[in-house]
């Protein structure tokens, strides 16, 4: 019997009774090359477009880049402005070779102006060099599945070696939005902070740093009610490219738009975003701590343990769709004790049509400790009958001693 498949369960889920009747939603008109859309919890898909075609993400690189830094530096750290960093094209915010930050500040800076002398800096501080840094970016991004990326630089201007996909993108952002460092910085419109310069300059140097996605702008035309972040990139190369985050009523969906133009990126994602928000249902599969059959427990103080869902698992169902969804469990048959509450012992995913749309682990509802070798019961099965005999011996022998010594008096 395959060890990953005890039995299963098929189940046909009536979830349709949550589906509006009629047909599938039309799909959003979208202009931008490629584009995707993501429910940020559970990552499931529910539009694409070239999703998986190699593009130039500009400056959305810097979400990746933010990503690594924060992982591999502290807040706190002071980032010393190196003379490569401060003469770097494209976007930046002036800041001076020798110049001194916080690193927190920094990555102000890098999110909302986009500022490519940030990215530099950020690098050679976290990285040691850019080169070492992108090295990083790599390692960081394969190891989230982001597989289909190749990364040169923390900045995003062009390289043709320097690419991604909108899957990849949106991979990476969802990770990224994990982080309550970088999640509460993508969500900020305005951010102020005090420079020390090195060298005097004309005017007044940049302090105030506004958000370049319009989308947190107040009032903005093309603003969407609920956005989160993230982050906007844009050369001649890679058109315009948004990634954005916008949660409503206790859902959050990702967007990914690259090569679009002007306004268009803005109005993609808000034709995106209202596509999930409209025309998909939020159907719950199971709920955390549901019972899915037992284990069998191999040298427990108990025979079995029952096989629990370790968390919630729910998917988005198109209005109009097919809504039968099956169950399939999976449950380890060579389980041994002793076994741990919590302790992953099996798997349950569900499936439409042929396809996995959902798994959870299923842990054990308990502890089931290991049998002991001896119970004190074992103790007068073995030597119950020894000390008996014993007992009789003894017995025999003093009976032997009273008569002689009966027949010496």
């Amino acid at each position: 019997m395959n060890k990953r498949t005890v039995k299963t369960i098929i189940l046909m889920l009536l979830v349709s009774l949550f589906i509006c009747p009629g047909r599938m939603p039309a799909q959003p008109e979208v202009s931008s090359e490629a584009a995707l859309l993501m429910d940020m919890e559970n990552g499931q898909v529910l539009y694409q477009k070239n999703a998986g075609k190699m593009m130039y993400p500009a400056s959305t690189t810097k979400i990746l880049t933010a990503l690594v830094v924060i992982k591999n530096s502290s807040l706190e750290d002071r980032v010393k402005v190196s003379h490569e960093a401060a003469s770097v094209g494209g976007s930046h915010v002036g800041l001076q070779e020798g110049e001194v930050l916080r690193l927190e500040d920094l990555l102000y800076i890098l999110l909302l102006s986009s500022a490519n002398d940030a990215a530099i800096a950020l690098a050679e501080h976290t990285g040691g060099s850019v080169g070492h840094f992108a090295q990083l970016m790599n390692e960081q991004a394969r190891a989230m599945g982001a597989v289909h990326s190749n990364f040169t630089n923390p900045h995003g201007l062009h390289d043709p070696d320097h690419y991604t996909t909108a899957g990849d993108l949106a991979i990476i952002t969802r990770e990224a939005m994990k982080n309550p460092v970088f999640r509460k910085i993508v969500g900020t419109y305005h951010f102020k902070t005090e420079r020390t310069l090195p060298q005097a300059v004309e005017g007044i140097p940049q302090v105030d740093f506004v958000n370049h996605n319009k989308l947190l702008r107040p009032g903005y035309s093309l603003g969407f009610e609920g956005v989160t972040g993230v982050k906007t990139g844009y050369t001649d190369e890679s058109g315009q490219c948004l990634v954005a985050a916008a949660r409503r009523d206790g859902r959050e969906l990702l967007t990914v738009v690259l090569k679009s133009e002007n306004s268009g990126v803005y109005t993609d994602t808000a034709a995106l975003l209202n596509h999930g928000f409209t025309d998909f249902s939020p159907v719950v599969l199971t709920g955390a701590g549901a019972e899915e059959g037992t284990a069998p427990v191999k040298g427990g103080m108990e025979k079995s343990v029952s096989a629990v869902t370790s968390r919630q698992c729910y998917y988005n169902l198109p209005a109009g769709g097919d809504g039968n969804i099956q169950k399939e469990t999976s449950i380890d048959p060579t389980l041994s004790a002793p076994v741990k509450k919590g302790q992953k012992i099996g798997a349950l995913r569900f499936l439409r049509q042929g396809e996995v749309v959902g798994a959870v682990d299923l842990v054990s509802g308990r502890d089931v400790d290991k049998k002991p070798l001896f119970h004190w019961w074992y103790g007068l099965i073995v030597l119950g009958p020894l000390f008996l005999l014993g007992w009789k011996r003894d017995r025999s022998r003093r009976r032997r001693y009273l008569m002689r010594k009966k027949r010496w008096n």
